[in-house]
């Protein structure tokens, strides 16, 4: 960007005051619309902070345009010299989401940027800029905004809009007058255009594409393995009896069923008969059946974690035996780092392996 540009000379002035204000270690909070410049931004401020010698943390939270790590996670990377492009920074931590979007996921990803935050302090970082999703409309962004900021605690949040598409963000934390945080409003990036769903889908499958183009397929043990964020292999498994009379009750084949804490959990092979809910309830004597279709499993993006709880990598589940119990996983991940996965992460974005988005399910699904 050229520096007569006086929107350069803008964000060159905050820049400049941010790093000035003298607090150690200083958190800039990005906050805009789809298509303002964030992404741009934050790759200008982390050029500029390093060029005046600053350790800069740069956390890659919008998981729509994720440019740091795997696709569909909040990843962390540290800058050591002029940024280009955001993707230029190497990632040194992801926290998986398993989806396109924050709706459906907020409090994941809330806690997914506090903890790429909390992981970017623990390298006693002089400034650590967060990048966010464009969703700033609507009851979820209101809820996942704050929330964030409330986590991740910045000191400065610097605002981009058009015309006053934040300022009902904003004007809370302003309204504080807190002394730890400094609110700025900056003007778009000289380079933001509008670009339609079509073009951000586009661009994702495009990263998705890149991802999985070494992938190869892996089986997986399920019944050895952690699985978090599906009640799948949670319970105890029905007996074949218990099954049939299910199959009876639902007029479908049963893929899979267990006895819950709380109820039944039962994956139907198709198409369920509901009018089999109350039978099943009153004959089990449980409060509730969680019924899902086995189709519900098929294409979902997977975090895969290594016994500390770290993110190895992602990959997308193929396919799923349930009479053997066991996953097949399509990853990019070499064999030595496959034989560290102790647990899986499930996600709720379908994904076909030539990186194409075929849908999202609920989490309460699976």
């Amino acid at each position: 960007m050229g520096e007569g540009n006086p929107q350069v000379k803008e964000w060159k002035r905050a820049a400049e005051e941010v790093i000035a204000s003298g607090r150690r270690p200083l958190k800039v909070f990005l906050l805009g619309p789809t298509d303002s410049g964030k992404t741009t931004l934050a790759a200008f401020l982390a050029s500029v902070a390093a060029a005046a010698g600053l350790k800069v943390a740069v956390v890659d939270a919008d998981v729509g345009q994720s440019e740091i790590g795997p696709p569909g996670c909040v990843g962390l990377g540290f800058a050591s010299g002029p940024v280009e492009r955001l993707r230029d920074v190497p990632a040194t931590y992801s926290y998986f989401v398993g989806s396109n979007s924050p709706e459906l996921l907020s409090f994941t990803t809330a806690m997914a940027a506090r903890n790429a935050v909390d992981r970017a302090l623990a390298d006693s970082p002089d400034l650590v800029i967060i990048d966010t999703t464009g969703l700033v409309w609507g009851r979820t962004a209101r809820f996942l905004k704050n929330t964030k900021i409330e986590l991740i605690d910045p000191t400065h949040i610097l605002a981009l809009q058009r015309d006053f598409e934040v300022e009902h963000i904003l004007r809370s934390w302003e309204c504080l007058g807190s002394s730890r945080l400094t609110v700025m409003r900056v003007p778009l990036s000289p380079k933001a255009a509008d670009h339609s769903r079509r073009d951000r889908r586009a661009s994702r499958e495009r990263a998705l594409r890149q991802y999985f183009a070494t992938a190869t397929p892996c089986e997986f043990d399920l019944t050895k393995l952690a699985l978090f964020r599906t009640t799948y292999l949670t319970g105890r498994p029905m007996d074949e009896g218990e099954v049939e009379l299910l199959a009876k009750d639902f007029r479908c084949q049963i893929a899979h069923a267990e006895r819950l804490a709380d109820g039944i959990f039962v994956v139907a092979g198709g198409y369920f008969d509901l009018d089999g809910l109350d039978r099943v309830k009153e004959r089990e004597g449980v409060p509730d059946v969680f019924l899902t279709k086995a189709d519900r499993f098929e294409n979902l993006l997977m975090g895969m974690v290594d016994r500390e709880g770290s993110l190895l990598g992602v990959g997308v589940l193929s396919g799923l035996d349930f009479q053997r119990r066991v996953g097949t996983i399509l990853s990019p991940l070499d064999r030595p780092v496959l034989d560290r996965v102790a647990g899986l992460q499930f996600g709720i974005l379908k994904v076909l392996p030539t990186g194409e988005e075929v849908g999202k399910i609920h989490p309460n699904d699976i």
